[in-house]
């Protein structure tokens, strides 16, 4: 029985904004040489294709087109802005090795048919499918408009980023895939591309080990049916000859007399003759299948293998030092939150009582209730103004400030005790 160990499907996101474009454009499309990717085989870059656009386009020009054919507001995208949310589609190089070239682009065509439903169709920007590295993967760029606005937030919250997790791997089962979802829960659910390649790394290296190890089980094999020496029992042949004698007759001549000596043949039954043969028919098989297996290189294939490894234990050390900084930095970030939820909660509270105070010294000094609410209500206006302004002018996305955000407060509490602010 085989066991067939399933892979998992893998959707790595990354946000894109303006100045990200172009450098992604470079790398997707191939046109200019990496020299931070040494995976890249530009002797197989002709199998790269593009699911949605037939030739190379400039990825700025074709997001802007799309924003700008859905946007219902006249306001200009602030420059940092999310433009695009790259999803990278793969899986291990053990789950394409089990698909032939049809099953391969059929993986990447189901996966653009899912994703183009669920974000629509009109804004996949591209869909560039590579197959000149290691690992066959898509580069799928989302322009996420969401009723006439550009979104990212909204569009791939944490909610959506599960259900990608949960729905891509259960779709591509039942498109005949032999795929399974991530663990739930984990921290690895959108690898780092370097992070990945790593992993991708050690399962070939893993690969190399097993079939180094075979080759090595073969050759001692080989080595055990090798006989040490051939037993055969074989008689020496002999003829009759004449010899001069050391015995003279009565003329002085020397005698002669018959003896055997041996021809420098052997005798051999029809039985042992068919045995020699066939030792050695096998032994001229056993010395080509040896020479064969010699052949492999054995040591230069460990060299690699070593080489491999080192380059590995390199990058887990530069993942390992980079995750370090980032546990300090999210450690500084989190004591820099919690500074800063209490500098808010701070501020909160004097904005309530600057409103409260505002609102008693003005109706201390206006004639009446109705004087009072139009010259409150315009102090309102003007701070809702000045905040508007401000927003604009950051281009920040409008929102309500906390001076209305009291006024409004007020006016429910008002409201609901029958009374009139």
């Amino acid at each position: 029985m085989e066991l067939i160990f399933l892979s998992y499907a893998v959707v790595r996101m990354a946000k894109m904004k303006s100045h990200d474009l172009k450098g992604i454009q470079f790398h997707n499309q191939r046109e200019r040489e990496s020299k931070t990717n040494p995976d890249i085989d530009k002797e197989r870059s002709h199998e790269n294709y593009d699911l949605v656009n037939g030739k190379n386009i400039d990825y700025n020009k074709r997001v802007k087109e799309i924003i700008e054919s859905q946007k219902t507001s006249t306001r200009k995208t602030r420059k940092d802005a999310v433009l695009v949310n790259e999803l990278m589609i793969t899986s291990d190089r053990e789950f394409f090795d089990r698909l032939d070239p049809d099953e391969q682009k059929r993986f990447f065509e189901e996966s653009y048919d899912l994703l183009a439903e669920r974000y629509g169709e009109q804004n996949i920007a591209y869909a560039v499918v590579h197959n000149d590295e290691k690992t066959p993967h898509m580069h799928l760029g989302v322009v996420p408009m969401r009723d006439g606005r550009l979104q990212s937030k909204n569009v791939f919250n944490r909610q959506e980023l599960l259900w990608l997790q949960d729905n891509f791997p259960k779709h591509m089962q039942e498109q005949g895939f032999e795929l399974e979802r991530g663990e739930k829960g984990s921290t690895r659910e959108h690898l780092e591309t370097r992070e990945f390649k790593k992993q991708a790394l050690e399962k070939e290296i893993d690969s190399l080990e097993k079939n180094l190890k075979e080759k090595k089980s073969e050759l001692q094999a080989l080595n055990e049916k090798v006989p040490d020496d051939v037993k055969v029992q074989a008689k020496r042949e002999f003829k009759q000859v004449e010899v001069k004698s050391e015995e003279k007759n009565f003329l002085g001549i020397p005698k002669k007399e018959i003896q055997k000596k041996p021809t420098g043949n052997v005798i051999l039954s029809e039985q042992q003759f068919k045995e020699m043969v066939r030792a050695a028919k096998e032994n001229k098989r056993l010395k080509g299948s040896l020479e064969k297996l010699l052949n492999t290189d054995l040591a230069k294939e460990n060299k690699d293998l070593g080489q491999k490894l080192n380059i590995v234990y390199k990058e887990w050390q530069t993942v390992s030092s980079k995750n370090k900084e980032l546990r300090q930095e999210n450690m500084q970030l989190l004591r820099e939150n919690s500074g800063l939820r209490s500098q808010i909660s701070d501020l909160q509270r004097d904005i309530r009582l600057i409103y409260q105070s505002t609102r008693e010294f003005l109706k201390e000094r206006t004639n009446g209730l109705k004087a009072f609410k139009n010259v409150f209500k315009g102090l309102v206006d003007k701070v809702k103004d000045k905040t508007s302004q401000t927003q604009e002018k950051l281009n920040l996305e409008p929102k309500m400030n906390e001076f209305e955000k009291v006024h409004k407060q007020e006016m429910n509490k008002e409201r609901d005790r029958g009374l009139e602010l």
